[in-house]
């Protein structure tokens, strides 16, 4: 009826799953009044239901305006005072609704449904104290009652008294017997205490009171795991397959005993039995699949294996998102791209709104450098998810590698407004991207402006910095500040061959070039094998020429025409042999 009574039902009954379900209907309060005259009787009684009808119907302040009619007329009644707290609960004004409560159990102390609508206000607070003082009242009252237990051990676990929350599961197992939920609760709670041993005779309780339930069994069996006694484990564990072969969670703890004893292909080898078992449910499926999915795509030994076991699991289970999710890891590992990119769109038709599975697509289209399917998905993930910044920048860099620099540009400032003001530095990116492209179109002064603005949103971005350092150098323009900004880049990482180029070329501008060659040098020495070297080939050999070391100038003039630089400007270089210092 109200958010209280929701958060009641699972304050009351969190360990009934595994016994018999004892069906508890709220009674209506029963209402305690002084002696009325006949007139007043006939007024409070209209005034009470009308108050019903109109809580009903959420018309709450008219709810509440009849209950103090009624209240006007009996104060002392415990029912208006319950009614009147939980409307004032349900309408957020709980400080009302635990005075109008405690009202009603002081009129009716013994009421189980007042006292626990009471203890739940309390609760929400976190008002332990008061919730236990109240629980122990009832528990004089109603002995009997299985949940007066269940709530006192929950408030004493919040207080931090284990061995009180001990002792009330120990009432609670004298009414309803050894139960699987009680006795794993007493087992945390006794290491809580640092009581290993009672801890482990509650799991021993539950081996002995239900022999054919294997799953017990293999806990105990973890337990000497966690005890450093592997082979006690192992025991318990060979017996429970002896008793049942097909038991899922034995094997997800075999593999566990397998790794502790180093035998790394038989813990794999569990772990299979485990996810091809019909008795693990999906979920823990999953998550066992989650721990082993980089052990089962990199093992080049089981592949053929590995492909069997995901194949049944995404046949078994077609529509679970992490299955495909895994299965597209293995595929990408096997670089089988396409088959991949299908386990991905599978992803995305069970769940078009999980962002992770977008930005896995964009990343193997930017890593195929298919910007034309980049845009696809970008365009499409905006139709999905329209708020997320992170769309608009990647269409814009897919847009901005095709050529297509206006449209980039109008990405780039439709995501830019819905960038969050804790992430400054995706703003930085954004501003870095607009800069570059303004550069591209030939609105250089923009471009600057761009800049300013990304290092003003981070003023550690050293991509920018770079950046704005080396369209400044081209233009020749505050050469100074060009070299302050590359040296900062050349400080935090000084084997980046771009950074160190950068450096090198803006000294090369000031005409510092016996720095300059230093520097370009250290950035021919730092080039990884996946960097295009073809410009600061050609920088060195413009150093060089400057230095007057002609005949390696023009070597190196010519590498960076035979890497693909085949500018008019390159070419020029080359046949003039260099031009007039």
């Amino acid at each position: 009826m109200h958010k209280i009574n929701i958060l009641l039902l699972a304050l009351l009954f969190p360990f009934f799953s595994c016994q018999a379900a004892k069906k508890t209907v709220a009674k209506s309060p029963v209402i305690v009044r002084q002696h009325l005259d006949e007139q007043d009787q006939r007024r409070f009684d209209y005034f009470f239901y009308e108050g019903l009808k109109q809580k009903e119907n959420h018309k709450f302040d008219q709810a509440i305006e009849s209950f103090q009619l009624c209240a006007k007329l009996d104060s002392l009644d415990a029912g208006v005072q319950a009614e009147l707290g939980l409307i004032y609960a349900a309408i957020g004004f709980n400080a009302n609704a635990i005075n109008c409560l405690e009202k009603s159990i002081k009129t009716d102390p013994d009421n189980w449904w007042y006292n626990v609508q009471l203890i739940s206000l309390y609760s929400d607070q976190k008002i332990w104290k008061r919730c236990i003082e109240i629980a122990k009242n009832l528990q004089k009252s109603h002995p009997n009652k299985e949940e007066v237990y269940t709530m006192l051990a929950s408030f004493y676990k919040e207080t931090k008294e284990f061995d009180k929350a001990i002792a009330a599961y120990d009432r609670l197992e004298t009414l309803v017997g050894i139960n699987q939920n009680i006795s794993l609760e007493k087992y945390q709670l006794y290491l809580l205490l640092n009581n290993q041993k009672k801890a482990i005779a509650e799991v021993d309780k539950l081996v002995n009171k239900y022999p054919a339930e294997s799953r017990y069994k293999v806990f105990r069996g973890d337990i000497f795991m966690q005890q450093k006694m592997p082979e006690k484990a192992f025991e318990i564990y060979q017996q429970v397959l002896k008793d049942d072969p097909q038991n899922a969670f034995v094997y997800v703890s075999l593999s566990n005993y397998y790794k502790s004893v180093n035998q790394p292909e038989k813990a794999l080898q569990s772990i299979v039995s485990a996810l091809k078992s019909e008795q693990l449910d999906v979920e823990t499926k999953v998550q066992v699949l989650g721990q082993y999915v980089d052990k089962l795509t990199q093992d080049s030994t089981k592949l053929g294996e590995s492909e069997t076991l995901f194949k049944l699991l995404v046949d078994r289970y077609p529509m679970e998102e992490q299955v495909h999710g895994y299965y597209a890891a293995f595929l990408q590992y096997q670089r089988r791209i396409p088959e991949a990119i299908s386990e991905l769109e599978s992803m995305i038709n069970i769940n078009s709104k999980n962002d992770q599975t977008w930005m896995r697509l964009i990343q193997i289209y930017i890593g195929q450098k298919d910007f034309k399917q980049m845009v696809t998905v970008t365009d499409r993930a905006i139709e999905n998810l329209p708020k997320l910044p992170v769309w608009y920048f990647y269409r814009g860099i897919g847009q901005f590698q095709l050529a297509n620099y206006r449209a980039a540009l109008v990405s780039y400032k439709k995501g830019l407004p819905l960038i969050p003001a804790n992430q400054p530095d995706l703003k930085s990116d954004f501003y870095a991207q607009i800069a570059d492209t303004y550069f591209k179109i030939e609105s250089k002064d923009s471009a600057f402006v761009n800049y300013e603005q990304a290092l003003a949103a981070n003023p550690k971005n050293i991509l920018v910095m770079n950046n704005y350092a080396y369209y400044l150098s081209l233009e020749k323009k505050d050469l100074k500040k060009a070299e302050r900004m590359s040296a900062k880049t050349v400080e935090l990482e000084p084997k980046n061959s771009t950074y160190l180029d950068t450096y090198a070329w803006i000294l090369y501008q000031e005409a510092s070039y016996s720095l300059a060659k230093f520097y370009i040098e250290s950035a021919v020495t730092n080039l990884k094998k996946d960097e295009d070297p073809a410009v600061i080939w050609e920088h060195y050999g413009d150093i060089l020429w400057m230095s007057k070391d002609d005949a390696k100038a023009m070597k190196m003039w010519q590498k960076s025409y035979d890497a693909g630089n085949k500018t008019d400007d390159m070419k020029k270089k080359i046949e003039n042999k260099g031009w007039k210092r």
